[in-house]
């Protein structure tokens, strides 16, 4: 394998798994551009309702599926116990008893409040899907959520600090009441059932992805290994195969 192929390999491979673990900005093709469709909601406003109500920033992430800069939001250091309710509409969306630091830059919980609470979507605008969280009750795009998290979900629902806004225990006691009659018979483990139409496509790109890589191994070993730098197809399809592998455990656990 000759520097340039190492090179290139290194790039895709690393964009790829990237591309997987982490938010992406909303510049390009919007969902609602080409007519997907989201869940009903119960709050609908115009847009230059949403533009007077909502600050730009906020208004680009919830309105325009836009994401903000990793590590901008000082909600990242929110670690008192309180409620983040999106910043759209005011609908409880996570407690900070579920907040975990995942080291990606932007607020990370491990479940929201209720099943009730956010929906999720196929999100295409890396043409690989993903699975987009959206507020249950305005439609506000809030972010994504991976497979990467802490126990007892797995999950790791990487959000918007600017799309959602932290209130203190306490500091509005109708919003105390309410959260905590929806997480009255709540373990903190609440599941969210992710869409087939995001789960199925992706565990067959990753097996594809992860059988091109080990394949390039496979043809590299014959020739003869040079380094450590040949182990590296090797390496990504290892970690493609694993991402195929939590992903069916997930699906098949989703009815639990």
């Amino acid at each position: 394998m000759n520097t340039m192929s190492r090179i290139l390999l290194l790039a895709i491979g690393i964009l790829a798994v990237d591309a997987f673990q982490s938010p992406t900005s909303s510049r390009g093709i919007s969902s609602r551009q080409i007519g997907w469709s989201f869940p009903a909601v119960p709050i609908t406003k115009t847009d230059a309702e949403w533009r007077e109500k909502l600050s730009p920033d906020a208004y680009r992430v919830l309105r325009q599926d836009g994401t903000e800069p990793a590590n901008a939001s000082p909600l990242n250091d929110v670690k008192d116990d309180g409620v983040f309710v999106c910043a759209g509409c005011n609908s409880p969306l996570y407690q900070t008893s579920t907040k975990f630091e995942s080291g990606s830059g932007w607020p990370s919980f491990y479940a929201p409040i209720d099943g009730d609470a956010v929906d999720l979507t196929v999100d295409y605008k890396l043409v690989i899907p993903r699975t987009e969280v959206r507020c249950a009750k305005c439609g506000g795009h809030l972010g994504h959520v991976f497979g990467d998290g802490p126990q007892p979900t797995g999950k790791r629902y990487c959000m918007n600090g600017v799309a959602m806004n932290f209130f203190a225990e306490g500091e509005d006691l109708e919003l105390s009441e309410e959260v905590l009659d929806r997480t009255n018979n709540s373990d903190g483990a609440v599941k969210v059932k992710e869409p087939l139409a995001a789960v199925l496509p992706a565990i067959g790109i990753d097996v594809f992805i992860g059988g091109l890589f080990i394949d390039t191994f496979i043809k590299q070993a014959s020739n003869g290994i040079d380094g450590l730098f040949d182990y590296l197809p090797l390496a990504f399809g290892v970690l493609y195969s694993f991402n195929a592998i939590r992903k069916i455990a997930g699906l098949l656990s989703n009815g639990d």
